[in-house]
């Protein structure tokens, strides 16, 4: 009788397949940890003269006697768990193949386990796996593991050593871990009963990070959820803890849900000293800003544990800052939420994948998705239909009270003015209401026009959103690439592909950047009045526009005044003047005939008297084929393909902060210079 048999380079290729994190590595052990019903589990990182040191994962488990070692842990592929019973503290096993484990025992070139049976006090097994003896097996089979039994005085519970690490934890990497390991087993939800810690100075630092709970200073609190039927219901708090809107199923979906019963809580916070200072409390804007920087983001608990990586920093599996794009006035984003899906799954309808990253996207999780987007979606609803309802309320009580107003002028005017000087203060009232009517009319013009660009920018922000999706995979597979070419081309990996692979890092780079560029242009608070650091706004423009100025092969030269220079206004308002006479720069060297070499951009600050100066120079082409007071008229342009609508944007964000603009054909650079002066606030 035949049977399959395994070469050992198996193993190795799991291990690297499987996990390609070190920290996601550790989180796998300590998984294990929460199914064998511990209640506390600890992880060290000790250096010692080795390359990488070593790794202890400690808990009070129930442990394991030879044969859970020897049928269980020492099985690849299967595990006890996926028998899914229920563990004597009621949790549901996290794992379902067993792999994870492998991979992670992989990261060391040793490894000891020494674990304590509940059941049998006072008796120890312990079992070392020396990864080495692989090398020189011819099958996996060959390599045969002595479980040694021992007595002991400790409690139950199992401790695993990992030595000789293949990679070194950095400080980068230890911080990264400490949240892992701190958002793994929800640390809002007190009836977790699994405490996890890191032995490293990083973990008690970013622990009391997270541990400052501000759910209570949240503007809302959204909660939902799906019963055994499929039926959904949710409710929608204020800060005061009302129930403003209440939901039922009908009112979130046609359809029932076909997924596990599910949880959904999320708390939104307005991040504006206004929304605060409206409270009596002694919370500031600024530290909640900083706990979400932490904790902010939807996560994804599934029987008791997060799955990564939904709710990661840069992940946004809802759709949040997408949806805030199309409609930012009642949209959360990731950074202005803490939210938690919950998910018990008893009948294991969420497959994990087998890297342990997410899960298959079957019908049940596509339906907790769903269930997820759908209830945001009607919060969002809910939340315009006020918003409207205010707004449509003003609208209707203005011409009123401008009617009452002019009546009351009149009054006072009757009782008030002597009869002779009435027919010239009736002139100026009358005077007066022509200009504000023509002001009106202007406006409404304007409006049109920046509906039109609002709705150019929102449908931009859409696209970038979605291309975010392909651009995170090619640094994905550019990792991949760069993993497996050095392992099968070894020295010979730079000659050949190291070029090329970070050619695709630099190109996930630049488009990364573009993709973000018009969600952070259309952040909301951006929008509020206040005051402004000149110097960090274009500082903070210049990065973001850094990668088209590489292409374009452009040196940027940002000559500052000495100081802090600061107006009143609005992030939103100079960052529509700068980006739109950075955007002009650059189309400017691209005309036909325009400058190929040497090209240079200058942006100047210099301060005169109580004004502040922005110069912003080229040595491009110039402004010409238009009259100079025509470039800042709407469509008028002299580049294929143009909107003609730049200069205009940056000639009314001007003139909304009191201030002028003027351009020179050719300046100082020889090519355009825009001159920006607008006033400063003194401190």
């Amino acid at each position: 009788m035949m049977h399959f048999k395994f070469s050992p380079k198996i193993l190795q290729r799991l291990g690297e397949e499987l996990i390609p994190n070190p920290d996601q590595g550790i989180i796998e052990l300590v998984k294990n940890s929460y199914d064998a019903d511990a209640t506390e589990c600890t992880v060290e990182l000790i250096k010692t003269s080795t390359i990488g040191g070593l790794i202890i994962i400690s808990d009070n488990g129930i442990g394991m006697d030879k044969d859970a070692i020897s049928e269980g842990w020492l099985v690849l592929g299967r595990s006890k768990k996926a028998i899914r019973e229920v563990t004597q503290l009621g949790r549901l096993p996290v794992g379902n193949k067993g792999l994870g484990r492998l991979a992670a025992l992989q990261m060391g070139s040793q490894v000891f386990l020494k674990t304590r049976p509940k059941y049998e006090p006072g008796v120890e097994y312990s079992l070392t796996i020396n990864w080495d003896d692989f090398q020189e097996a011819d099958v996996v089979e060959d390599v045969a593991f002595d479980v040694q039994k021992s007595i002991t005085d400790k409690g139950y519970g199992t401790d695993i050593i990992v030595s000789n690490l293949k990679n070194i934890f950095n400080k980068r990497d230890i911080q990264r871990l400490a949240r892992e390991l701190l958002l793994l087993a929800d640390p809002f939800d007190n009836h977790v009963g699994f405490s996890l810690k890191l032995i490293a100075p990083e973990f008690s630092e970013i622990e009391k990070q997270v541990n400052n709970a501000y759910f209570d200073d949240a503007e809302y609190h959204l909660q939902a959820s799906i019963n055994e039927l499929g039926i959904a219901e949710a409710s929608l708090l204020d800060w005061q803890k009302n129930v403003i809107f209440h939901a039922k199923h009908s009112d979130i979906s046609q359809e029932l849900y076909k997924t596990p019963p599910t949880e959904f809580k999320l708390w939104v916070f307005l991040l504006n000293p206004q929304s605060f200072s409206a409270r009596k409390t002694s919370v500031s804007f600024t530290q909640v800003r900083e706990w979400l920087a932490q904790v902010g983001n939807v996560r994804l608990y599934h029987r008791g544990l997060r799955v990564k990586p939904y709710g990661d920093t840069d992940d946004d599996w809802l759709n949040l800052n997408y949806a805030r794009a199309r409609n930012p006035e009642v949209r959360p984003s990731t950074k202005t939420v803490i939210g938690r899906v919950i998910v018990k799954d008893h009948d294991d309808m969420l497959l994990q994948k087998t890297d342990r990253l997410g899960f298959i996207e079957n019908e049940a999780f596509l339906e907790l998705k769903r269930f997820a987007i759908d209830v945001l979606e009607w919060m969002a609803k809910e939340r315009l239909k006020v918003t409207e309802t205010q707004r449509q309320r003003v609208k209707k009580q203005v011409p009123r009270d401008i009617t009452e107003a002019k009546a009351r002028i009149e009054e006072v005017i009757e009782a008030e003015v002597p009869q002779e000087s009435r027919p010239k203060v009736l002139e100026a009232v009358q005077q007066y209401e022509t200009v504000t009517e023509r002001e009106t009319k202007v406006l409404r013009e304007d409006l049109q026009l920046y509906r039109s660009l609002a709705t150019a920018g929102t449908t931009a922000a859409v696209f970038a959103h979605e291309s975010a999706k392909p651009v995170t995979s090619i640094a994905k597979i550019a990792k991949k690439i760069e993993r497996m070419g050095k392992k099968f081309l070894g020295e010979k990996y730079e000659d050949y592909l190291g070029k090329p692979v970070a050619m695709l890092y630099e190109i996930h780079k630049s488009l990364l950047r573009f993709s973000n560029f018009p969600l952070h242009l259309l952040k909301r608070e951006k929008r509020r009045a206040g005051v402004v650091d000149i110097h960090s706004v274009i500082d903070e423009m210049v990065t973001l526009f850094q990668t088209l100025f590489d292409d374009g092969k452009i040196e940027v030269i940002k000559e500052k005044v000495d100081g802090k220079p600061c107006i009143y206004g609005s992030v939103a308002l100079l960052e529509a003047i700068i980006t739109n006479i950075l955007t002009n720069t650059i189309n400017a060297f691209n005309v036909e005939g325009g400058r190929i070499e040497e090209r240079k951009v200058i942006i100047r600050t210099e301060i005169e008297g109580s004004n502040l100066k922005i110069k912003v120079l080229d040595n491009g082409s110039g402004i010409h084929n238009i009259k100079l007071d025509e470039i800042w008229l709407p469509g008028k342009t002299t580049r294929e393909g143009g909107t003609g609508l730049g200069l205009t944007i940056v000639r009314d964000s001007v003139t909304d902060l009191g201030g002028s603009v003027d351009a020179i054909p050719k300046g100082e650079l020889g090519g355009a210079e825009f001159i920006v002066e607008l006033t400063l606030i003194r401190e």
